[in-house]
């Protein structure tokens, strides 16, 4: 976040939303950006909003409201506001502006259940934490480097949750992979399998909440590099669900059967995937 290092989350009463965004922006960006929340007309801190937060490990009881006007507008370079159905808070200055309407989950309303209540904190909780992770993932704060030892059971409950077949994972892991980390979680992953002089990409995942932030892209970019760097020729895929994609990628279909022979010996050829997936090439 260059030049932006700083975000306001801003709502009304500075009560729930903006202090669950704070509290879920401070883990998710760790010391890359400075986070802060106010509001136009503070109150105090809701305790539905502690609690459900600190379902998470994430502590707000020592947090406290805060008027908008004593937030220095040079000190900020991105403001979030929250509001959905009231009148967001304006906000001087020349700092970037984003609008995340996230209903307000508290109620004045006494006969509403605790459990009710739960529940709709927990999800502006989570809304709100899946819009945080993915303005990580388009602002660079994802982490991309090679799978770890430890990253397998991750990376295997990431593949299956996408319905992909984890069969064969284990057998180029963790060399043959790279992932992506967000505050210390795995969030994609990606694989080449070396068959002589091709290769095999399989297994790109990535969590649902950040599809669409480019994640699957920068993994499969960096593993035809490697292919590059290994001497190969061409990466196939097969693929049942995404064969535009890859296209935009830069592969292009070819019949199954023309695939090189070691590929075809190669477990996600041979009994992995159903004769209706597509096979595509990029020569490299």
């Amino acid at each position: 976040m260059k030049d932006r290092a700083s975000v306001l989350f801003l709502c009304v009463a500075n009560s729930g939303r903006s202090q669950m965004a704070e509290g879920l922006g401070r883990r998710i960006f760790g010391d890359r950006v400075s986070v802060m929340s106010a509001g136009s007309d503070p109150s105090q801190v809701n305790p539905y909003a502690v609690e459900v937060m600190r379902e998470l490990g994430v502590d707000l009881s020592t947090h406290h409201s805060k008027s908008v006007q004593t937030i220095d507008p040079a000190t900020v370079g991105t403001v979030i506001t929250l509001c959905a159905e009231e009148v967001c808070p304006a906000f001087l200055g020349n700092a970037r502006r984003l609008h995340w309407p996230i209903p307000d989950p508290a109620s004045k309303d006494p006969s509403i259940p605790r459990e009710e209540m739960l529940a709709r904190f927990r999800a502006a909780r989570d809304r709100i934490r899946e819009k945080l992770e993915r303005f990580a993932a388009e602002e660079g704060m994802v982490e991309l480097g090679p799978a770890r030892p430890d990253d397998l059971a991750a990376v295997l409950a990431l593949v299956e949750a996408a319905g992909l077949p984890t069969s064969g994972v284990v057998d180029a892991f963790p060399h043959g992979y790279v992932v992506a980390h967000l505050a210390g979680a795995l969030v994609a992953a990606a694989g080449l399998e070396v068959h002589g002089k091709n290769g095999l990409l399989r297994s790109v995942v990535v969590t649902p909440a950040l599809r669409r932030a480019g994640l699957a892209r920068k993994l499969v970019a960096r593993l035809l590099d490697a292919g590059r760097r290994h001497g190969l020729d061409a990466v196939y895929l097969l693929t049942t669900t995404a064969p535009e994609y890859f296209a935009r990628l830069g592969f292009e279909p070819v019949r199954r059967e023309d695939a090189p022979d070691e590929l075809k010996r190669s477990s996600e050829f041979a009994s992995i995937c159903p004769a209706s997936a597509v096979c595509m090439t990029k020569r490299l």
